[in-house]
């Protein structure tokens, strides 16, 4: 968009993989679209036939899962309280009473917070793009088409609390040339 916007796009270097993926996160969460956030490495990152396939299934997969057991943890102790504590008041609080009403309430909580912790997962940037991050081998960029001045003072904003080892003005994103970052160490 640079050059059609008359705004610098945004190219931000990062030490591994990981970091852009965090960098991609953070982005996502800002408001910033999918769709305006490229990923650029010393490797071209598309998916290697089946077994790339394979790979990006599994990662979106542990991600998922990752998400669901923290909020099945996240909900499940305050559900059986709230539980036990809710049937005891309300009935004769027996040991079955409270038994039954801590089952019920972990229930409950374990399914809120898996529900939650799936619905708080960034979905803004692709999903290739969240699973490969952490595959791509060396230096990583995370480029961000920009279109107005104020998207680019947002960006940078999301960029300075990012772990990120420098922060490039480029013309235009679409017309950086493929393979090896130039601005790679």
């Amino acid at each position: 968009m640079g050059r059609e916007s008359g705004v610098a796009d945004l190219l931000a270097v990062h030490r591994n993989g990981k970091d852009a993926r965090r960098t991609i996160e953070r982005l996502s969460r800002n408001g910033i679209d999918g769709g305006s956030i490229l990923l650029l490495g010393r490797v071209e990152v598309t998916t290697a036939g089946r077994y790339g396939d394979r790979q990006t299934d599994l990662g979106s997969s542990l991600a998922l899962g990752g998400r669901a057991a923290r909020g099945l943890l996240y909900g499940l102790l305050p559900g059986a309280a709230f539980g036990a504590v809710l049937l005891a008041v309300t009935t004769e609080p027996t040991l079955f009473a409270i038994s039954a009403g801590a089952g019920g309430g972990a229930a409950f909580g374990a399914s809120i917070g898996v529900l939650t912790g799936l619905l708080s997962m960034p979905t803004m940037a692709s999903s290739w793009e969240r699973t490969f991050a952490p595959m791509v081998p060396g230096g990583v960029g995370v480029g961000v088409r920009v279109h107005t001045s104020r998207q680019q003072v947002r960006v940078r904003r999301v960029l300075e609390r990012a772990e990120v080892l420098r922060v490039h003005e480029v013309d235009d994103l679409d017309e950086l040339d493929d393979g090896p970052l130039a601005f790679d160490d």
